[in-house]
């Protein structure tokens, strides 16, 4: 049997997990991958090739993939250009010392009282905008007394559930993963209950979190094209990602669901990344695959591909067709011969237009020198997104993506 065979085994919708979803996590992140799955695949990829210890994941997000890689005992290196989700990654894969974190927990506590009217609020453009008065002087106690802790990893875990408390308490909608300010009416009804959620949070997942990092780690914030074009030609073993799916300017982006907590962490506790990815909310994004609109030359290969009449959102994706080809050609060459590629990923809807974003990694595939191994289906479970997305004139709203790919390339 070969490891197509085991893939295509399994009853239909098996690789829907249907069932699953995710417990309680320390921070929301949007659009995480399903933990279980990405488990049974690389357990049957391991049954068929014991000569893998390391695991690439150049667009981590929170590292659901790097995380099972460490559990199956595999060094890691993940990126990704958002600050946030390296800090969830890190704390995810490096937790916090055991022995210590209790005490932590309880002098952190006691912080709390002693801070109570005696701490500057913390301040940055438009704070007011986004967080009521009574709000900001609450977080800013919390703020000041994370910073008080000695250990860089129970710091960080703090950090995580601080960032939940944030956006729980934020004048933005819940309902996107864009800033919009909530109806007036919905932020004075606020209750005030950040402490209270914070201190659930850090109860709620100290104890997982208790353990030794005990495999390499290798994360890192920023470009994933710049980041794996540092790392040697055939140095990788297997790489296993779900890469954005299309365009940020017409699709779900993640640099402003994370802006308002990064404005709140210490930088000094993030992962070293350039600071003007926090001096305006779009700037993440701006940053990303396909954020910025470049001037390239419309060819056969984007006509094939894109049957798209507006213009403007014609180079929009070909921006981020062109940018996410170099990020292909990075992975193609840092694989190893006869190794793996594993891709989790969706075909977008652009002006009601869908686009064949599986075949352009199949034609990319071509052109790098891998082959198709196997391509899996599955359907997308209780998603953490709107059924309907987007607005178009003419059309109305758009539905939201409900099936993905699994594409599992081999490199010649």
């Amino acid at each position: 049997m070969t490891l197509s065979d085991k893939l295509n085994s399994y009853e239909k919708d098996y690789w829907d997990f249907a069932d699953y979803r995710e417990n309680n996590p320390i921070t929301q992140y949007p659009a995480k991958m399903v933990a279980p799955m990405q488990k049974q695949l690389l357990n049957d990829i391991l049954d068929f090739d014991s000569n893998i210890s390391n695991i690439l994941d150049p667009f981590m997000g929170s590292g659901t993939v790097l995380e099972i890689g460490k559990e199956l005992e595999k060094d890691v290196i993940g990126f990704d250009i958002n600050p946030l989700a390296v800090l969830i990654t890190r704390v995810r894969l490096e937790g916090v010392p055991a022995k210590t974190i209790e005490k932590s927990i309880s002098k952190l506590y006691a912080q709390f009282n002693l801070l109570l009217g005696n701490v500057d609020n913390h301040s940055f453009v438009n704070i007011e905008k986004w967080f009521r008065k009574d709000i900001i002087e609450s977080l800013s106690i919390i703020r000041t007394a994370i910073m008080s802790e000695k250990d860089i990893r129970i710091r960080r875990f703090f950090w995580c559930c601080f960032a939940e408390t944030v956006k729980r308490f934020s004048n933005t909608r819940t309902s996107t993963f864009k800033l919009h300010i909530k109806e007036e009416e919905k932020i004075s009804a606020m209750l005030n209950h950040c402490m209270e959620e914070f201190k659930s949070n850090v109860q709620s997942h100290y104890k997982e979190y208790s353990f030794e990092k005990d495999v390499k780690i290798n994360l890192q914030t920023g470009d994933s094209i710049q980041l794996m074009s540092e790392l040697n030609d055939n140095s990788v073993d297997l790489i296993c990602t779900s890469p954005p799916y299309g365009d940020n300017h017409t699709t779900v982006t993640y640099g402003q669901y994370s802006i308002l907590p990064l404005l709140w962490i210490d930088t000094n506790d993030l992962d070293p990344f350039e600071q003007k990815l926090l001096i305006k909310f779009t700037a993440i994004d701006r940053e990303s695959l396909g954020g910025r609109i470049k001037k390239i030359e419309d060819n056969s290969v984007y006509n094939y591909f894109l049957n798209l009449d507006n213009k403007e959102k014609r180079k929009k994706v070909i921006s981020f067709f062109s940018d996410y080809e170099m990020a292909f050609g990075q992975m193609a060459r840092v694989l190893k011969s006869g190794k793996l590629l594993v891709l989790t990923l969706g075909n977008r809807r652009v002006d009601g237009r869908e686009l064949p974003f599986d075949k352009y990694n199949d034609y990319l595939a071509n052109k790098n020198g891998m082959v198709v191994e196997t391509t899996l289906s599955r359907n997308i479970r209780g998603k953490r997104m709107p059924l309907k997305v987007s607005h178009i004139a003419k059309q109305g709203a758009v539905k939201s993506m409900s099936k993905e790919y699994i594409k599992i390339y081999r490199k010649k």
